[in-house]
């Protein structure tokens, strides 16, 4: 087996070559762009944060009967454990969170929506 390690002179070429000069400009260039792709990112982070919190404040059920059950995966349930948001359930949690996702997604998922097979559904046009 051969490893090939590249000859010294390979790893040295461009450096104080004046032909390869970086510009300030350049990097101010670049600097501004991530500065602006960071708030962005940072506004709509901030735009589910809130909206999770809505939700997760409003999320009042007195009758939690109405919840169904689903399972998560372990690590995400004991992260889920790990937090203390306002003193809320591991379901509120998920509950806000899924809502969040619905409230910002909804047009997406439509899309994905399945269409209903009960049998009812054909008894109710048939009778109908």
């Amino acid at each position: 087996m051969t490893k090939d390690i590249p000859e010294i002179d390979d790893l040295l070429k461009g450096i104080n070559d004046p032909e390869m000069a970086l510009t300030d400009e350049h990097t101010e260039t670049a600097t501004t762009y991530q500065v602006e792709i960071t708030k962005d990112f940072e506004s709509a982070n901030s735009d589910y944060w809130q909206s999770f919190l809505s939700y997760l404040e409003t999320d009042t059920q007195e009758d939690k009967g109405e919840r169904m059950i689903c399972k998560l995966d372990r690590d995400l349930a004991d992260s889920l454990d790990e937090c203390n948001i306002h003193n809320r359930s591991r379901s509120d949690i998920v509950n806000a969170i899924v809502r969040t996702f619905f409230k910002t997604y909804l047009p997406q998922l439509a899309q994905y929506r399945r269409d209903n097979k009960s049998l009812f559904t054909n008894y109710k046009e048939a009778k109908a």
